[in-house]
Order: C-alpha cells, then structure tokens, then sequence
C-alpha cells in the first residue's frame, strides 16, 4: 500500500503530543503510528489492520523504525479489539476510515486499497461506537474524510453524544474548492475551532505547497 497525502495530513495534524496512550485503527502501512511516535517521544501506541498484507507490511515497517519498541500491530479489527485482553483505554484514537458506501463499486482494483477504502469493513455507525468503548473521558477522535462523508460523520457524531472540539477544512490548491476535514471529537463539551489549510499554491508545479503546509509537515519530508 502506499503512503497517500490524507494519511500524512493526518499524522502531522492530529493532536498526540500530550497523549499516554494511542490507538491507530486501520493502519495501513503504519504512517499514523510511526508519525505518532516521532511526535510524542513516551506515548505507547497500539495498531490495527484486517488486511493481512497491510498487517505484514506495517509490521515490517515497525520493526524497522526507531519506535519499535513503542509501537504494536495487532492483525484484527477494532470492533474485536475491546473482547481481547491486551487491549486499553486510550487517550488519543486516531483514524483514517474507509468512506466508499457499502454499495458502491469501487474502481480501485487492488484488494488491499478497496479493504481500505470501503466502508463495509468498518462503517461510521461501529467506529463511533468502539471509539465510545476504549476512548478516555477526556480523550480525542482525529480522522479525515471527504466534505460529504465528513458531514455525514459530523452529524453521526453528534447524534451519538460527541462534541466536534475541532474541524480544518482542506483545500487541495489555491483556487480550488475544498475536498477533505480534519475532524477532532471528544466526549466533552467543548467550543468548536475551525480553520482552513491550503496544500498548494497557484502554480502547477506539484510541490509548490503552501507555507502552511509546510510548517505542518516540515518535521516528516526530507526536501520541505
């Protein structure tokens, strides 16, 4: 699998420096988890991921980082995770969750990326709720989604006793209209801080990235 520009948006945006403890749900390749663990020097951070290959290769990746001894990977999902014993109560959950609807066809061909990506393997309803059964009470939500499927988690969220304690509206490039949130809920009543982040400037050079983005991620790229 490869490394996509949600997940690193994720990663350098999501607030786990004071976090103890970390659950990365869907890990992938186990960007979130690594980016976590290069953020927070003490935090202990548990991963998952259903994909068995993705499993594999997260694993790899791990094993041969720096944090590795912080970090585990666990092959099973999170509706599973809470009936086994290792499992704890997290201050920081984080999320980077399928959002294709259960009756759509993805064009996705790879079977890793379509696990992924679609919403069968985990929908919002059962993210939600297991992130209401291993979440501290004071503790934090982060994810990204497209605007549609952001809203539609917003207002599940809410419906469900979240508060959206933070939201960041993602704009590809100048100009552009807007095509992802980064969400924050906690269980706690708290005010709502918006803002927006732009990637790139006008030009078409790809890695023209705006300031903003690159105080964001100058920490995780070599050329920023």
């Amino acid at each position: 699998m490869k490394i996509g520009t949600d997940g690193v948006l994720l990663g350098a945006w999501a607030n786990v420096a004071q976090a103890s403890s970390i659950l990365d749900i869907g890990t992938g390749t186990g960007i979130l988890s690594l980016m976590a663990a290069q953020r927070n020097h003490n935090a202990v951070i548990d991963a998952l991921e259903i994909e068995e290959k993705a499993f594999e290769q997260a694993s790899l990746n791990i094993q041969n980082s720096p944090w590795k001894e912080r970090i585990t990977v666990y092959h099973r999902s999170v509706q599973n995770h809470k009936d086994i014993d290792t499992y704890n109560y997290y201050d920081c959950i984080i999320c980077n969750p399928p959002f294709y609807n259960i009756d759509t066809k993805s064009h996705i061909k790879d079977k890793a990326r379509n696990i992924a990506r679609n919403s069968k393997t985990l929908s919002f309803d059962a993210l939600l709720e297991c992130t209401k059964n291993l979440l501290e009470v004071k503790g934090s939500l982060s994810l990204i989604l497209p605007i549609a499927e952001g809203n539609e988690f917003i207002f599940k969220a809410l419906s469900q006793g979240f508060f959206l304690t933070k939201k960041t509206v993602v704009i590809p490039r100048v100009g552009k209209a807007p095509n992802r949130f980064l969400l924050e809920f906690r269980l706690s009543d708290s005010k709502t801080i918006e803002n927006k982040l732009t990637i790139r400037n006008e030009g078409k050079k790809y890695h023209d990235y705006t300031d903003a983005y690159i105080h964001l991620h100058k920490d995780f790229y070599l050329f920023l």
